[in-house]
């Protein structure tokens, strides 16, 4: 499993072709030439790049070394000659020379509590904080098949190169991972910029999670081709398959049915990556997991994961909480006090803290120490009363701006709606200030109107749901998502389309 790699560290090695630049240019090149904004780069890291083709079709990937402040560029091997051949291609008159190629093995030091040498390069893979360096590290060894998954879950590309095939970036994870959309010119970038702007990618990377496990292979809907998937990978109690998905159905949480050589599923569209290297994100997962231990009576993993918790983000307050009460349930007082302490340090406001603390010392006879501490969650909870008030009083004042804001844009509706009763963006607007009122009658019919008049306004959809939902139609609010899906999704209106999945999920 993944997992003790994530939350303590890991290493394993990779090999690649070398090469070094060399010159006065050596800046320049790299950045008139490459998809990343070289001046981002810090002294002694590492970052993944790509150089593109004059139509934005990927020639080459790899790892820019910056040490010292020279460069060298990590070449996966099936992709040495092809990478020579773009580089020399637009090596005019600069003074940069590229050395030989030289084949050579790294090491990649991979997690949380990774410990690198002085001479490692630090960087980002796999969403986590990591490090190269040549000589291999104290860590354990994440074996080919684990170091793999974690590579496909994440959408990082292989380190041999032999599975790539020159596409448009934008179809690629490498769109996300090897390029900065602001950066200025670069062969290749009029092109992306066009597709990232308009609808974006026709075929895009994502996950589809599953039930059960799947072959790789065409994936078909309604006799039609929507992508294709070129590996399926375990995860906890579901199967991945990495895919590249066509446009109308590359909204997260979609459930969607079709076939894969004749076998058929049920999936749901997942976004990269799937394993956060967020330690925010990776303690909220340890809380949950030992929140459910905790109710089924598994004390000792409830506790192990409460302290992974605790170690990802040392400023969870719930975790110090739960894992106190919890110890001390067990009588473990003086473990129990000490992370109540911690608890009141990390939340000064915490009434609960103090109450624990009160209760934990009275078992072990400490009366004073007890009272003490009563007393100051009493003097803490009439503060918490304090500043109820306070924020009733900023939430009435930003009511009255709201309102006051509502009105400015009705009337400004209204008169548009006297010259063209059927204006779509005025329609709009008082649909939508409807249902942020909650006048869902009011809503469905403005709503309705831009519908009729603009079938395509895909934001539309969204609204209209939410004013049938709140009118207790939720069938109908169902059908008006999946409709609005639909006509998101064939636009590249993916936020809206999201939106609208994320409320049939819910």
């Amino acid at each position: 499993m993944l997992n003790p790699y994530r939350y303590y560290a890991g290493q394993f090695s990779a090999s690649f072709i070398e090469i070094t630049f060399t010159g006065e240019d050596v800046v320049p090149f790299l950045q008139n030439q490459s998809t990343y904004d070289i001046s981002l780069i810090p002294d002694n890291s590492f970052q993944l790049i790509s150089f593109l083709d004059p139509q934005g079709r990927v020639e080459s990937y790899g790892w820019l070394v910056k040490k010292n402040h020279l460069y060298s560029y990590l070449v996966p091997e099936a992709l040495i000659e092809k990478s020579l051949e773009r580089l020399n291609k637009f090596l005019i008159s600069e003074d940069v020379t590229l050395s030989a190629p030289t084949k050579r093995s790294y090491h990649f030091l991979v997690g949380p509590d990774a410990a690198p040498t002085a001479e490692a390069a630090s960087g980002i893979l796999f969403d986590e904080k990591a490090y190269l360096q040549e000589t291999p590290g104290p860590h354990p060894e994440i074996p080919s098949s684990e170091v793999d998954a974690w590579r496909a879950l994440t959408g990082y590309p292989r380190f041999d190169g032999n599975d790539f095939k020159p596409e448009i970036i934008n179809n690629l994870r490498l769109f996300d991972l090897s390029l900065k959309q602001n950066k200025g010119c670069y062969p290749g970038q009029e092109t992306v910029s066009k597709i990232a702007t308009r609808r974006g990618a026709a075929y895009s990377p994502v996950l589809i999670e599953l039930g059960v496990e799947a072959i790789p292979g065409d994936i078909n809907s309604f006799e039609k081709k929507i992508g294709s998937a070129d590996g399926c990978y375990r995860w906890k109690d579901h199967f991945y398959l990495t895919v590249s998905l066509l446009r109308d159905f590359r909204v997260e949480g979609m459930k969607i049915q079709f076939s894969i050589n004749d076998s058929s599923y049920e999936g749901i569209v997942r976004y990269y990556p799937l394993l956060s290297g967020n330690p925010v994100i990776k303690a909220e997962e340890l809380f949950y997991e030992g929140s459910d231990h905790f109710r089924k009576d598994e004390l000792e993993l409830a506790e192990e994961k409460f302290r992974l918790a605790i170690k990802m983000d040392p400023g969870f307050a719930d975790a110090y909480e739960s894992l106190g009460v919890m110890l001390g349930r067990l009588e473990r007082f003086e473990e129990a006090l000490a992370l109540m302490k911690k608890l009141s340090e990390v939340n000064p406001k915490s009434v609960l803290a103090h109450t624990n603390m009160s209760l934990f010392l009275m078992r072990l006879g400490r009366i004073e120490e007890a009272e003490e501490h009563k007393s100051l969650a009493t003097v803490k909870s009439f503060q918490s009363y304090g500043d109820e008030a306070e924020q009733k009083e900023l939430e009435e004042k930003r009511k009255q701006a709201l309102h006051d804001e509502w009105a400015k844009r009705e009337s400004m509706f209204r008169q548009v709606l006297e010259i063209d009763p059927e204006d779509a963006l005025a329609n709009f607007g008082l649909g939508s200030i409807a249902v942020e009122k909650g006048e869902w009658d009011i809503a469905r019919d403005h709503l309705e109107a831009v519908i009729k008049s603009d079938p395509k306004y895909s934001v539309a959809y969204l609204a209209l749901g939410r004013a049938l939902k709140g009118l207790g139609l939720v069938s109908e609010a169902k059908n008006i998502w999946q409709e609005g899906i639909k006509v998101a999704a064939a636009k590249g209106d993916l936020m809206p389309a999201n939106q609208m999945q994320q409320e049939l999920n819910s």
